[in-house]
């Protein structure tokens, strides 16, 4: 680990090959967000990842930020042992363990690989507080903290307040804090004594931190499934909750909110234009894709039937990957451009 790693803001992100799309998006918004002067230490925890995929993530955020720094955990079957799975892997869990595995770190900012993060990580670190646990936000969908805090009391007997309970995708924890009061250990236990939990590492820390939290502004993690112009306008952190947009199945990408994540991409990661599609989606989706949206213009309704008829004709692989289940809100093109153009290094 590099010398410097307590003078820099430390982020950390776990990820395996199916999600290192994601986890470099991240890494590189806060690459771009972080003043030239500020050191920057990623740690990424990897399970069955690529020497190649780590090497491009590595020497991406060195082009972004030149005071980038990156440390890679690799995560075993001693890491990994009793935690629970959430879409297929164990590593969103393992950072219950990032105040053992991470000792001379005091505080760090987790991010899901599903953010695309447009905030300033400067100003998200200046909110540290040292009686907390961690600094969060409340979870911005009400039925979801309805539900949540319900099973927490229930199974629990923990009553964690509506207003705190916290969406576990953008976390700046306490590390120090957590190894001094054993919460590894805590958390650890919980997944044992609760293999039923409904959301297993949120609800996990939702009750083992409860009432030592700090709520921070919504801007810092933002559901893209209720982003407005008015929301992106704020600079924040997106969280592609429900539809992480460089997988097949959610790739779509009707509305802005999804094409943002891919412009961003393009400019900042492959630095083309299109880039990011061609290397995730089959062309004939593609091709369907730019009929209904671009050239024809189609609205969203109109383009979603469009391509649902044409994968029943079986022209694209799977009809999932038209799907965008939770339509609620949309961005215009103009909200997007303006706030891709607002990164810069």
């Amino acid at each position: 680990m590099q010398s410097h790693v307590n003078n820099a803001l430390n982020i950390a992100l776990s990820a395996n090959e199916r999600y290192m799309p994601g986890a470099l998006e991240a890494a590189a918004g806060v690459a771009l967000s972080a003043k030239p002067e500020t050191p920057l230490h990623f740690h990424l925890f990897t399970e069955q990842v690529s020497n190649d995929s780590y090497n491009f993530f590595f020497s991406t955020l060195k082009r972004l930020h030149s005071r980038s720094e990156v440390t890679r955990h690799e995560c075993d079957e001693k890491i990994l042992k009793g935690l629970p799975y959430w879409a297929g892997s164990r590593m969103a869990a393992v950072r219950c363990h990032y105040a053992t595995l991470m000792p001379e770190v005091d505080w760090c900012l987790y991010l899901d690989c599903d953010i695309l993060y447009l905030a300033d990580v400067d100003e998200h670190f200046s909110y540290r507080d040292e009686s907390m646990y961690a600094c969060v936000v409340q979870e911005e969908c009400a039925q979801t903290r309805r539900d949540e805090c319900k099973w927490i009391k229930d199974a629990c007997s923990v009553d964690v307040p509506d207003d705190e309970y916290f969406n576990s995708g953008v976390v700046l924890f306490n590390l120090a804090k957590m190894r001094v009061d054993g919460i590894p250990e805590k958390l650890v236990k919980f997944f044992i004594e609760h293999p039923e939990v409904p959301s297993p590492d949120q609800d996990a820390l939702n009750a083992t931190f409860a009432g030592k939290v700090k709520m921070l502004p919504p801007k810092y993690d933002r559901l893209q499934i209720f982003l407005t112009d008015k929301k992106l306008a704020e600079r924040p952190v997106i969280h592609y909750v429900g539809g992480n947009p460089w997988l097949q199945k959610y790739g779509e990408v009707a509305s802005w909110r999804f094409r943002l994540w891919h412009m961003f991409a393009d400019k900042w990661i492959w630095q083309n234009d299109g880039e990011s599609y061609r290397r995730l989606f089959p062309k004939q989706m593609l091709a369907i894709k730019y009929i209904c949206y671009w050239a024809l213009g189609l609205p969203f309704g109109l383009g979603y039937l469009f391509a649902s008829f044409m994968c029943r004709l079986g022209f694209v692989p799977k009809p999932q990957i038209w799907r965008e289940e939770q339509i609620a809100y949309d961005i215009s093109r103009q909200s997007a451009l303006q706030a891709l153009d607002s990164k810069c290094i």
